[in-house]
C-alpha cells in the first residue's frame, strides 16, 4: 500500500500527517490527491469540500476557500448584533462559497441575500445553499456598483478583496490557485474600504467587514468613530464593526 504521508512528507508539505489522514478520510484515489497535493494544488480544491464552522462547504478553482479566521465575522454578527437574527435581514456581500451568509442562515433562521460578482463563484455558492438546505437569495452583481439598489436590511457584513500589490507577489503556493479577483484590493489592498462603507453603510444598522493583518488602523479612516476593533485566534486584528445608534 502506498504511503500518503510519505508522499506528502518527503514533497514538502508541512502539515503532511493532517492531511494525509484528511485525504485517506475524504476522497478515493488517495495517491493520485496526495500527488497533485505536491505541486501545490489546495487540499481543499481537491478534496472538491472543506468545513466552516461545522458545516460543509463544496469549493474548487473559481471560489476563494473557506478560512477558520472569517468564522469570527459570523460570531460577531450572532453576539454582537443589536436586533434578533431570528428573521431579520443580512446581506453577505463578497459572497463567494456562501459561508458566512449560509451558515448564519443555518445557526438563527436569518434571511439571507448573498451578492457575488464572479459566475465561477456563484456557482459553488448555489450549490452550497443546497447543500446545506437554505433557502436564501442569490445576485450576482458588483457591491461596488453605484447604482445598485437594494432595500434596507439589519445586518451587512463582507469579506472582500484586501491584500496589496506586495502581498500578491509573495502569496504561498497554494493560494496562487485561488481568484485573483478575490484576493487583490489594489495597489495598497484598500480599494474596497475606501468605498464600501459609504455604500453599504446606510442599507443596515450592523456593519461588520473582515480585515487583513496590519490594516486595521487604515481601514477605520473609512469607518464611523464608534466602530470596533476585534482580534481572532492569533491575536490579529481581523474584524471591524459598527451598529448605528
Amino acid at each position: 500500500m502506498v504511503n500518503i504521508e510519505n508522499i506528502l512528507r518527503e514533497g514538502g508539505v508541512e502539515n503532511y500527517k493532517q492531511e494525509a489522514a484528511w485525504i485517506i478520510k475524504y476522497s478515493h484515489n488517495h495517491e493520485e490527491i496526495a500527488r497533485r497535493r505536491i505541486t501545490g494544488e489546495p487540499l481543499q480544491y481537491l478534496l472538491g469540500e472543506w468545513e466552516f464552522y461545522g458545516y460543509s462547504f463544496k469549493v474548487g478553482e473559481g471560489v476563494l476557500i473557506p478560512r477558520p479566521e472569517t468564522e469570527l465575522l459570523v460570531d460577531i454578527a450572532i453576539h454582537n448584533a443589536q436586533f434578533t437574527m431570528h428573521n431579520s435581514l443580512v446581506y453577505d456581500l463578497c459572497a463567494g462559497s456562501g459561508c458566512v451568509g449560509i451558515t448564519l442562515a443555518k445557526e438563527t433562521g436569518c434571511s439571507v441575500v448573498a451578492v457575488e460578482k464572479s459566475e465561477e463563484a456563484i456557482h459553488y455558492l448555489k450549490q452550497n445553499a443546497e447543500l446545506n438546505k437554505v433557502d436564501i437569495t442569490i445576485i450576482q452583481d458588483d457591491v461596488l456598483n453605484p447604482v445598485m439598489q437594494y432595500e434596507i436590511a439589519d445586518c451587512v457584513l463582507i469579506n472582500p478583496p484586501y491584500l496589496s500589490k506586495i502581498e500578491m507577489t509573495s502569496l504561498q503556493k497554494e493560494v496562487t490557485h485561488e481568484p485573483r479577483e478575490a484576493l487583490y484590493g489594489g495597489e495598497d489592498g484598500l480599494d474596497f474600504y475606501r468605498k464600501i462603507y459609504q455604500l453599504w453603510g446606510n442599507k443596515a444598522r450592523f456593519f461588520a467587514t473582515e480585515i487583513g493583518d496590519g490594516q486595521a488602523e487604515r481601514v477605520m479612516r473609512f469607518m464611523p468613530e464608534n466602530s470596533v476593533i476585534v482580534k481572532d485566534f492569533n491575536n490579529i486584528e481581523r474584524v471591524i464593526y459598527s451598529i448605528k445608534e
